[in-house]
């Protein structure tokens, strides 16, 4: 007998839940071990990275909150996306000139009027490659001490109600399978007891033919009653 598997998409969906807390809370760690080891308000582990719009210096390209993924280049040219840190912010504009030889680059906001002073290609920490519109408050939010202090308590609670509710899941599931097999059973007697009545009735059948006389035909009864009135 197959035994049943409820609930496998509620599990499905509770792993689901349960990898993207991890991903967000290593994501969290790595940020602020690498912050504070450095001091660097943007880290670049293995030449990619990813900042935060803001302000609105970028639309309407970019708007606030969005999640911009950066990557390390040796060389930006102009209508690149660059990311660059000004007195430890940063700050996410378009190339609008670039000097090679001086190894300055210029940039501007594209709501801005003003560009900004030259910066060295030094200070440049990579150019956008993609971006996420508006979800970028969740990345700010976990790079906080007190965000990843609640993506942690999250990511606890949601373990314990996994195992909790698993073990619920399998007291249900053994449950069930005692049910579906005490129905097989109750079928089996149901069907042998009537398969039982069946012989007993196919014997009592035959034992009477057997003990009996030979019945009579529509055929024979006229030569029987002639017999009679001789």
């Amino acid at each position: 007998m197959k035994k049943r598997e409820p609930g496998k998409k509620r599990i499905a969906g509770k792993i689901v839940v349960g990898v993207i807390a991890v991903l967000i809370a290593l994501y969290g760690v790595t940020y602020l071990a690498i912050t504070f080891a450095t001091g660097d308000p943007l880290p670049m582990p293995f030449g990619f990275g990813s900042a935060v719009v803001l302000t609105g210096s970028m639309e309407p390209v970019l708007s606030p909150n969005d999640l911009i993924f950066v990557v390390k280049s040796r060389n930006y040219a102009v209508g690149d996306v660059v990311v660059f840190t000004t007195g430890g912010t940063p700050v996410v504009h378009r190339v609008i000139q670039s000097d090679a030889e001086s190894g300055l680059l210029v940039t501007k906001g594209d709501a801005n009027n003003i560009p900004d002073d030259p910066v060295p290609v030094s200070r440049v920490k990579g150019k956008m490659l993609f971006f996420v519109p508006f979800v970028g408050v969740i990345p700010r939010f976990v790079r906080t001490v007190p965000g990843m202090i609640i993506v942690l308590m999250l990511l606890f609670t949601l373990l314990y109600l996994s195992v909790h509710t698993r073990a619920q899941e399998e007291e249900e599931e053994e449950r069930a399978a005692r049910l579906e097999e005490e129905v097989e059973r109750l079928k089996k007697e149901m069907g042998l007891s009537a398969r039982s009545r069946y012989i007993e009735g196919h014997k009592t059948l035959v034992h009477e033919h057997k003990a009996g006389a030979r019945p009579t035909t529509p055929d024979a009864a006229p030569e029987e009653r002639g017999k009679e009135s001789r």
